[in-house]
């Protein structure tokens, strides 16, 4: 499902505007396909000065991260990363991730494709300290683990605060379903991406 996306550059460029991939550094912001955002990744992870390919893994994403998040790196303590995504799909059963392992073919971010469901979900991700008292306050909350490491006392690292799935009937564009991941079951439904 959607998978909390992590930016992959080490050397971040300062360049003002959106690059080829997506990237504003400037306004600390990607706007751009799962596919897209993936390639990047993959490039600057391997070296390799490629275009992109046009593959969009049928998802959009909005990222914006704090002035202090600093892209595979250990964050400091309260800084925090924000991913929008939006997919469609027949489904949003629990069982296919609310749609997220269903999706529909999607290849234009102006153009709907042929599906039943819009499916949009928010989420906020923060690096947090390791204060034990402090992550029962943010688990009682309804934050969960970003699965990004612990520290040496078992508290995680990084947690989720915010987690929202709505669901739109494509036909007429009403809102059909909303899910609260941190507050329903299951929580955390994807695996970062690195």
């Amino acid at each position: 499902m959607a998978t909390i996306a992590v930016m992959a550059a080490t050397l971040i460029p300062v360049h003002a505007g959106f690059n080829e991939w997506g990237y504003n550094y400037t306004a600390r912001l990607f706007n751009g396909w799962l596919g897209q955002w993936q390639e990047y990744a993959w490039h600057r992870r391997s070296g390799i000065p490629e275009h992109w390919t046009g593959w969009t893994d049928d998802a959009y994403l909005v990222m914006k991260w704090s002035k202090d998040w600093i892209p595979q790196a250990d964050e400091p303590v309260g800084a925090w990363c924000t991913n929008h995504w939006t997919w469609y799909s027949n489904d949003y059963e629990e069982g296919t991730w609310y749609g997220w392992n269903s999706r529909v073919t999607w290849t234009d971010p102006n153009v709907a494709p042929s599906a039943n469901y819009k499916i949009v979900e928010f989420l906020k991700v923060m690096k947090v300290g390791n204060d034990q008292a402090q992550w029962a306050v943010y688990e009682a909350g309804g934050a969960y683990t970003a699965d990004w490491g612990t520290y040496a006392s078992g508290v995680p690292k990084y947690v989720v605060f915010q987690d929202v799935i709505e669901v739109y009937d494509v036909a007429t564009g009403l809102l059909v379903n909303t899910f609260n991941l941190c507050t329903a079951s299951p929580k955390g439904l994807g695996q970062p991406i690195f």
